[in-house]
């Protein structure tokens, strides 16, 4: 969880997101990672996006 937030967060300030959606897109690549086992996390930028933009259907596309 924590390395999820800390790569989301680089990623958003990386590509110039605002404060705000920065930390929304760290909190939600974390959240994310937890559902998933093991040490990486498989879940792709839209993905991580679309949880950040309010979509919790909790719906993983592979």
């Amino acid at each position: 969880g924590g390395d999820s937030f800390g790569a989301g967060l680089i990623y958003a300030l990386l590509n110039d997101f605002s404060s705000q959606d920065s930390i929304e897109f760290a909190v939600a690549a974390s959240c994310l990672k937890h559902s998933i086992e093991g040490d990486f996390n498989l879940v792709s930028v839209d993905e991580v996006t679309k949880l950040a933009q309010g979509d919790a259907s909790g719906r993983v596309q592979r």
